[in-house]
């Protein structure tokens, strides 16, 4: 199966059942909430990914082993760093067998490994296409006449693949259309779910290029980390797990880019204690 839509959540419910054998392919958001509703009824489920870390576009690796922890807590049996070669089985699934020759006895299969622009009408249509609809900074294709935003486009070779860089390619295009000279500049990757119960949230370069510096703030006992990055006296990533109570805020500060050398010790536990000190 695949998790892409209400009809796919049918068909996964209807293949839970208590006793039942489940691998779910991928550690991203989907594959770790399939596995997490799968195992609440009753499943013995796996899940395998490919990268070294669940949710590597998310969370930096302390932050994602407490989510592996968390998962493992729930009867979940996580497997990292395992590629998949073949599903076994004729009529139906009987497991999956992974690169290094291990195989998983399954009566369910999700993958769950993520998705690809749908680019083909425009590549039909002679539109530029790379990995989805190329366009420009007024959000228009190689054809002044042709508009792209949402989750098909891809700026400045970045495919978002969230909602608010849609909203704010919309509100350029609107501006355009109306006649007035508006850009689109590039958005802040921010994300801020809730997986499996456990509150997260990143935003921009949340695991640290080499010229910048990184303050954390990490309680094993309550499951709560914090990681807030610092360059030239400005926040310009964070993640969170646990509690995201301050992520907006730390949000507003990664895009105005204020400076904040004056409330720098008390920057990571939160906004009430470092407006109190600054004040």
């Amino acid at each position: 199966m695949t998790f892409r839509n209400m009809g796919d959540v049918a068909s996964i419910a209807r293949a839970a059942r208590r006793g039942a054998r489940a691998v779910v392919v991928g550690g991203g958001l989907l594959g770790i909430e399939a596995a997490y509703g799968l195992a609440k009824a009753g499943a013995a489920v796996t899940l395998v990914h490919l990268m070294d870390r669940l949710m590597e576009r998310q969370l930096d690796a302390p932050a994602a082993a407490l989510l592996k922890r968390a998962l493992e807590a729930r009867g979940i049996e996580v497997l990292l760093s395992a590629a998949t070669a073949r599903f076994i089985g004729d009529s139906h699934v009987e497991g999956v067998e992974l690169k290094d020759g291990r195989v998983l006895a399954a009566d369910t299969v999700v993958a769950a490994v993520g998705i690809k622009p749908n680019a083909e009408l425009a590549a039909r249509a002679g539109i530029a296409v790379n990995r989805g609809i190329v366009v420009d900074d007024r959000v228009a294709t190689n054809r002044p006449d042709v508009f792209a935003i949402g989750e098909c486009a891809e700026h400045r070779g970045i495919c978002y693949g969230l909602v608010e860089p849609a909203h704010e390619r919309a509100q350029v295009l609107a501006e355009r259309l109306a006649g007035r000279d508006a850009r689109y500049l590039g958005s802040v990757n921010a994300t801020n779910l809730k997986v499996s119960g456990v509150h997260v949230f990143s935003a921009s370069d949340f695991l640290g290029a080499p010229d910048t510096e990184s303050i954390v703030l990490s309680d094993h006992g309550l499951g709560t980390y914090r990681k807030l990055v610092i360059a030239e006296g400005r926040v310009v990533g964070a993640v969170l797990y646990g509690d995201t109570t301050e992520a907006l805020w730390y949000l507003e500060l990664i895009r105005s880019g204020v400076a904040i050398e004056t409330i720098r010790e008390e920057l990571i536990f939160g906004r009430a204690l470092a407006e109190r000190q600054a004040a």
